[in-house]
């Protein structure tokens, strides 16, 4: 067992983590087409719950198999799926609604735009260097965090939506920044008008 794994499976074992659906999803969710969404790093299944509650069929991801056993208790309609991001592979052009919450893995940014149909939505949302805001922080993980503007450059190629970074306060007083991306696999079939001849 890996020793990520055995970290998230403490946590999720605890009754500290939360259970409520995060805000970006609950105010985003519905620019979705009701279909089959995938939530990375799904954690103990509150995102996967809320959605599957309101219609998709949910392929929740994660490491920690304590938190999809909490998220097949919340709705065992959930697909949960038992592997580590690292090495997992998104399938092509499958999903409606892709979110990402509170993680980074870089790797995956390209999978993700493919995983998405045509007219699919994202919901990305993680935190950002703690430097930003004076946090403190292990300077060996800190490319687990973003750079200003880094998470809507990397998904141009979609419509983006909507796009903000702002400051979120913690019950221990630190604060962090956060990105959140919401975005949609649309072309824009726009037919450019004929440049006249000077």
């Amino acid at each position: 067992m890996k020793s990520d794994e055995i970290k998230w499976d403490r946590r999720y074992s605890s009754d500290k983590y939360p259970t409520e659906p995060h805000d970006a999803v609950v105010a985003y969710y519905s620019l979705g087409k009701k279909g089959i969404a995938l939530d990375i790093a799904a954690g103990n299944g509150r995102n996967s719950g809320f959605l599957a509650e309101n219609g998709f069929q949910v392929d929740a991801v994660d490491i920690s198999s304590v938190g999809l056993k909490s998220a097949n208790q919340k709705n065992p309609k959930i697909n949960t799926i038992h592997a580590d991001l690292d090495q997992y592979k998104i399938a092509e052009n499958r999903y409606d609604l892709i979110i990402n919450i509170n993680f980074l893995d870089r790797r995956l940014f390209p999978s993700i735009k493919a995983g998405l149909k045509d007219s699919g939505v994202l919901i990305f949302q993680t935190f950002m260097d703690p430097r930003l805001t004076g946090a403190t922080f292990d300077p060996q993980k800190i490319d687990r965090y973003l750079k200003p503007n880094e998470l809507v450059h990397s998904f141009l190629s979609l419509h983006v939506l909507k796009y903000e970074e702002k400051e979120v306060t913690f019950s221990n007083g630190e604060v962090l920044k956060a990105a959140l991306l919401v975005a949609k696999n649309e072309c824009l079939n726009t037919v450019l008008a004929p440049v006249s001849e000077l």
